[in-house]
This record gives structure tokens, C-alpha cells and sequence, in this order.
């Protein structure tokens, strides 16, 4: 089963994760253009309130992946 990604009110239910430690998650341009489309106006790591199948999760914007079209957050160390 996947998990639910939430980040303010986009729900992201193809977002890519580190499955080991849920640290690091993806956000694929094509099917997530609004919240993409958000990200890219965002400094670098800026921080990101979100939920993990509803458990609160604060991510910092990473970097945009140009090979693979998406944005990467990661959980602060």
C-alpha cells in the first residue's frame, strides 16, 4: 500500500518515498502541476509543513530534479 502525502491542501498520492526512514519524498510536476507550480517560488530550504499518512512531518524544499521532472523534500536532519 502507498502513502498518503499531504502538503497544505494538495494531496499527493504518487509522491516518491525513501521508504527506509520516510526522509526524503518526491513530487512529480506532471500530475501534481499546482502544488509544483508553488514549489518552484520557494526558496531553497524553506520549510514545509506536511503529513505522512497523517502523521506531521516537517519537510525542507530540496532541490527540482530536471531528470526525472519533480521536486525533492527531505526530512531535516
Amino acid at each position: 500500500m502507498g502513502h498518503i502525502v499531504k502538503i497544505g491542501r494538495y494531496e499527493i498520492i504518487d509522491a516518491e518515498l525513501n521508504m527506509q526512514e520516510l526522509s526524503t519524498v518526491g513530487v512529480p510536476c506532471q500530475t501534481n502541476p499546482g502544488l509544483t507550480c508553488q514549489l518552484d517560488g520557494w526558496d531553497l530550504h524553506t520549510s514545509v509543513p506536511a503529513w505522512i499518512d497523517g502523521m506531521p512531518i516537517e519537510l525542507e524544499l530540496s532541490h527540482y530534479d530536471k531528470h526525472q521532472d519533480r521536486w525533492v523534500l527531505n526530512a531535516p536532519a
